[in-house]
């Protein structure tokens, strides 16, 4: 995303308030914890709980040049972090979350295509899914991934190599599944 935020511009000669971040970035990352967590509620959540972190430390981040690449950072590691808790609490989304709008001609294969998305997703390691949606969702390159998950180049491949071979085998398995009814 390029903009005032994004780009590190800002008021206060390249410093921004944290209410102008939020109103540039808040619903770009509301986006991308949606499609990194898979679940509405709990993207709220990581969401939240990453925001309130970013808020404490915002007088360093402002200055940094990229504060929107931090927060986002935050968001990554507060979702791996969470999803190491046993405790946390689980619920189910039970309408559309509203993330991977593109163009398709029959909406209900849309509907159909996003929830086997979703279904996928949910099958990888926290870890392996957020290298993919960093990847596909985001476009980062391999050294931006490796940055936002504290992990080398060859450790980014290695995860989404081994993310789209689970994905591959589990469209594979769907589909025979699919055709034996």
């Amino acid at each position: 995303m390029q903009g005032p935020i994004a780009d590190g511009s800002g008021t206060d000669g390249g410093r921004v308030q944290f209410e102008e971040f939020l109103a540039a970035e808040l619903t770009a990352l509301g986006r991308f914890a949606a499609v990194l967590t898979g679940d509405r509620q709990l993207a709220h959540d990581v969401l939240t709980d990453a925001l309130m972190l970013a808020s404490a430390r915002w007088s360093r981040i402002a200055d940094m040049e990229y504060p929107a690449a931090y927060v986002r950072r935050i968001v990554v590691t507060t979702f791996l972090t969470d999803r190491r808790r046993a405790a946390r609490r689980r619920t189910e989304p039970t309408d559309d979350a509203g993330i991977l709008d593109g163009a398709c001609p029959d909406p209900v294969r849309r509907v159909d295509d996003r929830d086997e998305i979703h279904r996928l997703l949910q099958q990888l390691p926290a870890r392996q899914r957020a290298a993919v949606v960093l990847r596909y969702y985001l476009g980062l390159d391999d050294s931006a991934i490796g940055a936002e998950l504290g992990a080398s180049v060859g450790a980014v491949r290695t995860l989404i190599s081994r993310a789209l071979a689970g994905l591959r085998t589990s469209a594979v398995v769907a589909g025979a599944l699919a055709g034996e009814r």
